[in-house]
């Protein structure tokens, strides 16, 4: 089957069509490719939400195969909340089956005149339908509906009410391996943009779909796939995933020495509650109520989402994660895990980014709307957000917005988009790759987590590990893994016969970045909106050895794209 292929939908007149990609788009995936094809078809001074704004979803070069993890689908999007660009990862059984019916990409333009419509893909082609029957319903209860006994063979991608309210923190949930809404396209609004297309749902079924790797290249692949794997099960950093996911993190960011664990709309890098939300507790309770830790697509060997079962062993949530811990949990000073767990699950369920949220409510905790602390407070916003209300729609577009209605000038946001947990005045190369992705404010741009390195140093290490994060979402593959350039290259090779190396990984993320970055530069983005708000500079955090600030001088953050 031709892997090429890309399958347009035109919500506005209804006409569905398939087309060979050009050969511009052959050796780009995923993340790359969403970004070049918003580069290429959509004018970036569009409202993100009307009718002209397009959504791209987009496999990686390495979708549908046997590779560990390779299933990650890209959702990319001008962004209601940065007003630039966006890509939005996630895991999940979407992608490995569209690209198992050999689409390398799914275009979503227009808007519906009919109501709401449900996009279905199998062998056969595709079909818009009415979805009227699946209007106002939340995700639990859609996917069920929508892939329930078929697990094997189908998967879902829906908008929560949040999607259907088009607001700017709204997700787009993707079946997990056990049939449930649990991953979710989370970052930067992507359900906001579905919901304005007039999309409930999209379902995806590639029963009876052949083999991607087939021919002389079948037992090569094969043998690297399994000798990949191999690499990945033997790695410390895998074995510390499987046993208490990333929530692991929470007691060595809670340190004295690191304060990385935002408390009180991250005025605090650490909380005196941290033990009670921290992978070790989550893991001993999980043990006693039957937890476990899951893949969270086919295909993956790391398994570091973990399923967390209530006091009497009832699924709660099944993505339990750092950044949705520390958000919901230590930045709004609510705990124990039981409590969190409970508000991630509203977010699942609702169709909501937790970063974004949990920044939403702590500027709104800070301008007086509930107490610090909280927790009925915060459901019933969540629960406003849910049904509309003027309250839950102020909350449900975001950070920014939350503190422009309140008059707070305390705001924790990068390019319009919330930050996640990891500190920028203590890890400052999280502060450079903040302030200079395209992305806005996202740990997933480009992890670096080294301190006391110079400021060269840190800018070097971010420009390389944004490289490294675009080629990593460009092949489709998990962060998680650590695959190197030279482990894409290989596998790149093998699967289209060509001859890849590291170089030619690194120049196809940079021309990603590249795309990314003059997307922005056409909707009116300069320099200036590549810094982190003025209080990192002002408000110290009092780590042992002395106050710490973030401190890289404007001219060296603009090194960053500038020099490499």
């Amino acid at each position: 089957m031709d892997p090429d292929r890309i399958l347009r939908v035109d919500m506005t007149t209804g006409a569905i069509f398939t087309e060979t990609a050009p050969a511009k788009y052959r050796f780009l995936g995923g993340r790359a490719l969403g970004a070049q094809m918003l580069l290429d078809e959509t004018d970036a001074r569009v409202h993100p939400l009307a009718k002209e704004a397009k959504l791209f979803v987009t496999v990686g070069l390495l979708g549908g195969t046997a590779v560990t993890t390779s299933g990650r689908t890209s959702f990319v999007f001008k962004s209601p909340l940065t007003g630039g660009t966006k890509e939005a990862n996630v895991g999940g059984q979407l992608g490995h089956r569209l690209a198992r019916l050999g689409y390398k990409a799914l275009v979503v333009s227009g808007s519906s005149l009919n109501g709401w419509r449900r996009l279905d893909i199998d062998s056969e082609g595709a079909r818009l339908g009415d979805a009227a029957d699946l209007a106002g319903k939340s995700n639990y209860v859609l996917h069920n509906e929508l892939v329930g006994e078929a697990l094997r063979t189908r998967a879902a991608a829906t908008i929560g009410p949040a999607g259907e309210h088009r607001l700017g923190a709204a997700t787009i949930a993707v079946t997990d391996p056990e049939g449930r809404p649990t991953r979710h396209a989370a970052r930067g609004g992507p359900g906001a943009v579905m919901g304005a297309k007039g999309l409930k749902a999209i379902i995806v079924d590639d029963s009876g779909a052949p083999a991607v790797i087939t021919g002389d290249r079948k037992d090569a692949f094969r043998a690297e796939s399994v000798k990949f794997s191999k690499v990945v099960l033997e790695d410390p950093r895998t074995h510390n995933l499987s046993k208490t996911g990333t929530a692991g993190v929470v007691k060595f960011v809670n340190r004295q020495n690191i304060q990385s664990m935002p408390t009180r709309n991250h005025r605090l890098g650490t909380w005196e509650g941290a033990d009670g939300i921290s992978g070790q507790m989550i893991a001993e309770l999980g043990e006693a109520r039957g937890g476990k830790m899951l893949p969270c697509m086919a295909g993956c060997i790391i398994k570091c989402a973990i399923l967390f079962n209530d006091a009497e062993g009832n699924h709660v949530t099944t993505a339990f994660e750092f950044e949705s811990i520390a958000l919901l949990g230590s930045n709004l000073e609510i705990g124990p895990a039981d409590l969190v767990a409970e508000l991630d699950r509203l977010c699942d369920d609702i169709g909501l980014d937790t970063i974004e949220i949990g920044n939403a409510v702590g500027v709104a905790m800070e301008a007086g709307v509930i107490p610090w602390g909280d927790w009925e407070g915060t459901k019933g916003l969540l629960e406003e957000i849910r049904a509309g209300t003027p309250l839950g729609r102020i909350v449900g577009n975001g950070t920014v917005h939350v503190a422009k209605t309140f008059g707070i000038d305390r705001v924790p946001a990068v390019k319009g988009q919330g930050l996640p947990a990891w500190e920028p005045r203590t890890l400052k190369g999280m502060g450079v790759t903040y302030s200079t992705s395209p992305q806005g404010a996202d740990h997933t741009a480009g992890m670096v987590t080294a301190r006391g390195a110079t400021t060269d140093t840190l800018i070097k290490q971010s420009r390389h590990e944004q490289l490294v994060m675009m080629a990593i979402d460009s092949v489709g593959v998990c962060q998680f893994t650590n695959a190197l350039p030279s482990d894409m290259a290989t596998f790149v090779s093998n699967r289209f016969d060509v001859d890849w190396d590291d170089a030619a990984v690194l120049k196809m993320a940079r021309q990603g970045i590249d795309a990314e970055r003059e997307f922005n530069r056409r909707a009116g983005f300069d320099r200036d909106d590549d810094r982190l708000p003025s209080w990192f500079y002002d408000e110290a955090l009092p780590l042992p050895d002395g106050p710490s600030v973030f401190d890289i001088a404007p001219e060296d953050l603009d090194r960053v794209w500038n020099d490499g």
